[in-house]
């Protein structure tokens, strides 16, 4: 077998959003090697993300002692520019449960939260310091799954 880990590289470029109470594992066609071939029509909130600002990580935890394994799955991002508009959107998304779809920079895509939801578990808004900081929010998403991130055979659409 090749070394594999020569031609993948690390990063997301961007994220989607869906609702979770439309868009789960029960409303979801997933195939007999577990990649979804199709999803509910809904609108995709999508956010592009700038170079080097995002990542997403899954973590395998096991406890030896309940005889147990489960998955958790974080989505990092960085919005750029504080807006109203973005902020009652983020407001808007706090207060409920979401998949994330995930663009990894090797151009896979990646369901989070498909099980119970994925939350937004921080959010920041930040200023900067010096004309060179970020000017924007900084955000991660969290959930917690009995099985790893599911892949998408194709990106999710309509994105708004």
């Amino acid at each position: 077998m090749l070394l594999e880990c020569k031609d993948a590289i690390g990063g997301i470029k961007q994220i989607v959003l869906a609702d979770w109470s439309v868009v789960n594992l029960e409303t979801v066609t997933i195939d007999a090697t577990e990649v979804i071939t199709a999803l509910p029509t809904e609108d995709f909130y999508g956010y592009q993300l700038p170079t080097q600002t995002g990542s997403f990580e899954e973590t395998i935890n096991f406890n030896r002692d309940a005889g147990t394994i489960f998955y958790t799955q974080t989505v990092n991002i960085m919005l750029q520019k504080l807006t109203a508009a973005k902020r009652l959107e983020l407001q808007s998304v706090a207060t409920t449960r979401v998949v994330v779809f995930v663009n990894d920079t090797n151009n896979n895509w990646w369901a989070v939260g498909l099980e119970y939801g994925a939350d937004l578990s921080t959010a920041t808004a930040a200023t900067g310091t010096v004309l060179g900081d970020a000017n924007g929010f900084t955000l991660a998403f969290t959930h917690e799954s009995p099985k790893r991130a599911y892949l998408l055979s194709s990106a999710p659409s309509p994105i708004l």
